[in-house]
């Protein structure tokens, strides 16, 4: 497209250059040579104006499109970051749900074990009753 933008600009400096020097270059009275050239000048003062409105609405048009896709981008990153974050939380939640059941299960063993060890420390305290009256029994019939 630039190449396209150059070869017009540099095909109607041409132009308007040939054009003034046909001008100055033909054989006319000098009121004649200045009605040509003011009118070669509106001619060609008409036409950058024509070149010019045309850039100023392709560069509208550029621009137009340019923000569009700037506030498309914005709503997409806006609505990617929205579900990363609802993503994040449900997360957290799940986390923190299954922390609980760790937690729970970790209080449900302790609880156990806790039964267990008491239980072994009654049953280590009877044999050792046992024990202990099984030896005075013995020490007793020795010594007597």
């Amino acid at each position: 497209m630039k190449n396209n933008d150059g070869f017009l600009a540099g095909a109607l400096l041409g132009a308007a250059i040939g054009g003034a020097a046909a001008l100055l270059f033909a054989p006319k009275s000098g009121r004649e040579l200045r009605e040509d050239l003011n009118e070669e000048l509106d001619y060609w003062i008409d036409r950058v104006n024509d070149y010019t409105d045309y850039a100023v609405e392709r560069g509208v048009e550029m621009y137009d499109a340019a923000s569009e896709a700037g506030e498309d981008i914005r709503v997409n990153l806006k609505s990617s970051a929205d579900q990363i974050k609802r993503s994040a939380e449900e997360l957290k939640k799940e986390a923190s749900k299954e922390w609980d059941h760790v937690k729970e299960d970790l209080n449900q063993s302790k609880d156990i074990l806790t039964a267990e060890i008491e239980d072994i420390e009654v049953e280590a305290k009877d044999e050792f009753k046992d024990v202990k009256e099984e030896v005075e029994k013995k020490t007793d019939e020795l010594l007597n």
